[in-house]
């Protein structure tokens, strides 16, 4: 792998980060056969940069971010911060009292590199810090649950034809122990 470092991320790299973002959702959702869902991808981009400029705003205790770069290229970024609304719905509110893993996001040309585990594994590593036990996430794109069924197995819930026939939504439930061993 490439010589990639992880991070937090800076205010004066917010425009790359920004571009990152709308580069890898629109290729998510061109690549799971949902790309001229033009307004949803636009909301998931802005979503994600008001997000981001949580982490700023609160110095990572709201919304916490972490980056890959190569060189100053953004490959790459993962976040965590309170469940949420989707996650409470899909669980009765069961996860509303966990912290979210989410924006696990890393480059196309990145993929299958092992980058993904690398995220995780420094994210992990700040649960371990803080005293994180357990920790929840949620996929709605076919893609991205099929990668996360092989790392974490079956999903705590699977709710049939959320998106419509055939658009299935999953929610996980992971101890950071287990998640650590994988």
């Amino acid at each position: 792998m490439r010589n990639i470092e992880i991070s937090r991320p800076r205010k004066e790299d917010i425009e790359i980060i920004n571009d990152f973002f709308k580069r890898v959702i629109q290729h998510t959702f061109e690549r799971n056969g949902i790309g001229d869902l033009l307004e949803t991808i636009e909301g998931e981009i802005r979503y994600k940069r008001v997000i981001l400029n949580q982490d700023f705003e609160s110095e990572g205790r709201d919304r916490y971010f972490l980056v890959a770069k190569d060189e100053e290229k953004i490959v790459g970024s993962i976040e965590y911060g309170p469940s949420n609304e989707l996650i409470h719905k899909c669980t009765n509110g069961e996860f509303k009292d966990l912290l979210e893993i989410g924006t696990v996001f890393v480059d196309p040309d990145y993929q299958n590199q092992g980058l993904g585990s690398r995220l995780l594994s420094s994210i992990f590593t700040e649960f371990e810090y803080k005293g994180v036990k357990e920790f929840c996430f949620d996929s709605g794109y076919p893609s991205a649950q099929q990668v996360w069924i092989k790392k974490f197995g079956k999903p705590a819930y699977h709710i049939k034809d959320f998106w419509g026939e055939g658009g299935d939504h999953m929610v996980w439930r992971i101890e950071l122990k287990d998640a650590l061993t994988r």
